[in-house]
C-alpha cells in the first residue's frame, strides 16, 4: 500500500520538494478528503474539486506566500487550505470556531486577501502588485478567477485597468464554463472558440491557452511560462467542475456545487436533507401564482436560481425569469429597465449581494420612483457561510431611502399577502426573510390574503408591562417569551418603512419596550422605534435586542441567536431585565 502523501505537506514548499512523478497521487489524495470532508460538513464540493491540479500546479511553480495568491471567492480554494498548513483542523470547516468556509488572511498568511463575493480577484491582485512594486518589495501576483467572474462586472474594471498598467499581473482563468449553475451571457460562450485569445490580447494581456487544466505537465509548464512575463498575462484553464467525484460529474445543473452532508448507501449517494419548505420556496410559490395572472410580472436574478429556488419558475416562464449572471449592479438596473417599460419586476436577491448595488437601487430605482420589488433572501444569519454572507445590513441602509417600502414576513403563511401588496405598490418596495425552513403557524396568528397595511398584534396585553416589536420571524420567539405572561405584549412591526407610528406608540405607552430584529441595531428597526418616541417626546425604557456591531463569524445559526439572546429565553430574560426581575 502507498504510503499517503498529503499528510506529509505542512506548507506549499513540500509540494515544490516532491518528485513531479508524484504530484497526480497528490491530486488524488486531495480529492479523496475533498470528498469525505463535504460529506462530514457539507460545502462547495464542485469547484473545489475542479481545481485541484490547477492548485497543486499552482503551488508547485509560484511560492506562497512570498508570491501572492489571489482566489476569486474561494468556493475553489479547499486544496489550497490543505496544502497550507490546515489538513489537521479541516474537519471543522463552516463550523463554529474553525476554519473559514472562504478565504480569510487572519487564518493564514497564504490567503492573501479575503474572498467571499466574486469578482475581486484581479482587482485586489493589482492593487496588491502595485503596492509592492510602490514599496520595493519582491513576489509575483496571481489572480485566480472562475470564469462564472467573467459575468460580474468589477472583473472586466479589474482587466480594462491592470491591461493599461503593463504590470506582470498572472490571471489564471479556471474556465468550467459555470458559476453556480451553466453561466450565461456572451463572454462564457466567446471563451470556448478562437476569439478568446483576440479578447484577452486586445485588453493587453498575452494569453496563454488554453491548456487542459486537470494535466499536471501541461499547467506547469504554462505556469513557469506566464511566471517569466514581464506584462499581465492570462492562463487559461479548461477544468471540470465536480471532477472525481460522480455524482457531482453526472449533476448538469451544479455539478454539486454547494452541497450539504451526504452518505453513500447501496452505492447511492443520499444527501442528508430534510423535506421542510423553506421560505425561498415558498416566496417562489407566491410568485409563480402572481405571474400566472399578471403577464407584467417578471423575474431578475444575478446567478441565483438554485439559491433563490426559481428554477421551476424559468422552466415554466422561461421568457419571464431573467438570470443576468454575478452582476448585481446591472440586475438592479436591469429591473429599472424593466420597470420603465410597464412591467412588474421583482428582483430576487441575497442580502450580502444587494449590497453590491446600492447606489443602483437609491440612483436607477428609487430616485425615479419605479415599482421593482427587491425580494432579499438570506436575511440576517445565514450560518455556515458566515461573515461574508450573513444578511446584517439591509434594513439599516435601506431604511433612509425615501420612498422604499421595507417589510418582513414572520411565517410562510405571510408572504402571499405581502407579495401582493408589493405588487400593488406604485414605487419600490423589498421583502426580506431568512435562509432556512418554513416555521410553524401559531393558532393565535391568522393571516390574511389580501393587502397588508401596517403592524399588527401578536399578543396584546390589557394592561401591559413590557412589550415587544419584532420584525420578520424572530416575532414568533418574542411570541414563544411572552406566553403565559399577562403583561406582556407583542408588535410585528411588519413594515420597516412606512413605520407604524401609531401601533409604535401604543407599545411604548407601557415604558418598557424590546425592539427584536435580525439585522444591526445601528440604524435597523430598533433605530426607527427611538426616532419615533424621540419625536413625540415620549419616555420609555428600550432594550434594542439584534445583531452586534462586529461581523459575525460562521457557525450554527440556531446556537448564534441563543448566544445573541435572540431565542425566546433571550428575550425573556430582556424583558425581565427591563421590568427588574432578573439580568438582562
Amino acid at each position: 500500500m502507498t504510503e499517503r502523501l498529503l499528510p506529509r505537506i505542512q506548507s506549499p514548499g513540500d509540494v515544490r520538494a516532491l518528485p513531479e512523478s508524484a504530484l497526480p497521487h497528490l491530486c488524488e489524495e486531495l480529492r479523496e478528503d475533498i470528498i469525505a470532508l463535504c460529506g462530514r460538513v457539507g460545502g462547495h464540493l464542485g469547484a473545489s474539486l475542479g481545481a485541484v491540479e490547477l492548485i497543486v500546479a499552482l503551488h508547485r511553480v509560484f511560492h506562497s506566500s512570498q508570491d501572492a495568491l489571489v482566489f476569486d471567492v474561494g468556493h475553489q480554494a479547499y486544496a489550497h487550505k490543505l496544502l497550507t498548513g490546515r489538513r489537521e483542523r479541516i474537519g471543522t470547516l463552516r463550523q463554529a470556531g474553525g476554519i473559514a468556509p472562504f478565504l480569510d488572511p487572519r487564518e493564514s498568511p497564504h490567503d492573501a486577501v479575503a474572498a467571499g463575493h466574486a469578482s475581486t480577484a484581479v482587482s485586489a491582485g493589482l492593487g496588491i502588485l502595485e503596492g509592492r512594486r510602490l514599496r520595493g518589495l519582491p513576489g509575483h501576483v496571481v489572480a485566480v478567477v472562475g470564469d462564472g467572474a467573467l459575468t460580474g462586472g468589477l472583473t472586466f474594471e479589474g482587466l480594462n485597468n491592470t491591461g493599461g498598467t503593463h504590470l506582470p499581473l498572472v490571471v489564471v482563468l479556471n474556465d468550467n464554463q459555470m458559476s453556480i449553475s451553466a453561466n450565461v451571457g456572451a463572454i462564457p460562450a466567446l471563451l470556448r472558440t478562437r476569439e478568446a485569445r483576440a479578447f484577452f490580447e486586445g485588453l493587453g494581456f498575452t494569453y496563454l491557452g488554453p491548456v487542459d487544466g486537470h494535466d499536471l505537465g501541461a499547467l506547469i509548464r504554462t505556469l513557469r511560462e506566464a511566471r517569466a512575463s514581464t506584462r499581465p498575462v492570462v492562463v487559461h484553464a479548461l477544468t471540470q467542475k465536480g471532477r472525481g467525484f460522480p455524482p457531482a460529474e453526472a449533476d448538469a445543473q451544479t455539478r454539486g456545487h454547494a452541497m450539504g452532508p451526504y452518505e453513500w448507501r447501496d452505492g447511492k449517494l443520499v444527501r442528508s436533507r430534510g423535506g421542510q419548505r423553506t421560505f425561498s420556496e415558498a416566496f417562489a410559490s407566491a410568485l409563480e401564482e402572481a405571474m400566472a395572472r399578471d403577464a407584467r410580472v417578471v423575474a431578475v436574478t444575478p446567478a441565483m436560481l438554485e439559491g433563490s429556488a426559481l428554477v421551476g419558475l424559468k422552466e415554466r416562464y422561461p421568457e419571464r425569469v431573467f438570470d443576468v449572471g454575478i452582476a448585481e449592479q446591472h440586475a438592479v438596473t436591469f429591473c429599472a429597465g424593466l420597470a420603465a417599460s410597464g412591467l412588474r419586476p421583482v428582483c430576487a436577491i441575497y442580502s450580502t449581494f444587494l449590497q453590491r448595488a446600492y447606489d443602483q437601487v437609491i440612483h436607477d430605482v428609487c430616485l425615479p420612483g419605479l415599482p421593482v420589488l427587491f425580494a432579499v433572501d438570506r436575511a440576517g444569519l445565514v450560518g455556515a457561510d458566515g461573515a461574508t454572507h450573513q444578511g446584517t445590513y439591509d434594513v439599516a441602509s435601506l431604511r433612509p431611502i425615501p420612498g422604499l417600502t421595507l417589510m418582513a414576513p414572520v411565517t410562510g403563511e405571510d408572504v402571499t399577502a405581502m407579495l401582493a401588496t408589493a405588487l400593488g405598490l406604485p414605487g419600490p418596495s423589498l421583502m426580506r426573510f431568512p435562509r432556512g425552513t418554513l416555521p410553524s403557524l401559531p393558532p393565535e396568528l391568522h393571516p390574511g390574503t389580501g393587502p397588508v397595511q401596517g403592524a399588527r398584534w401578536l399578543k396584546r396585553a390589557e394592561r401591559a408591562r413590557v412589550c415587544f416589536i419584532t420584525l420578520g420571524p424572530l416575532g414568533l420567539a418574542a411570541l414563544e417569551a411572552a406566553a403565559g405572561e399577562p403583561g406582556w405584549s407583542v408588535l410585528d412591526a411588519r413594515f420597516v418603512t412606512p413605520l407604524d407610528e401609531t401601533a409604535v406608540l401604543e407599545a411604548a405607552a407601557c415604558g418598557r419596550v424590546v425592539v427584536v430584529e435580525e439585522g444591526t441595531t445601528h440604524g435597523g428597526l430598533g433605530s426607527a422605534v427611538l426616532e419615533v418616541l424621540a419625536a413625540r417626546g415620549v419616555m420609555a425604557r428600550v432594550k434594542l435586542q439584534g445583531m452586534p456591531d462586529t461581523f459575525v463569524p460562521h457557525g450554527d445559526a440556531r446556537v448564534q441567536r441563543a448566544e445573541l439572546g435572540l431565542d425566546a429565553a433571550g428575550l425573556r430574560r430582556a424583558a425581565q431585565g427591563l421590568l427588574g426581575e432578573g439580568t438582562p
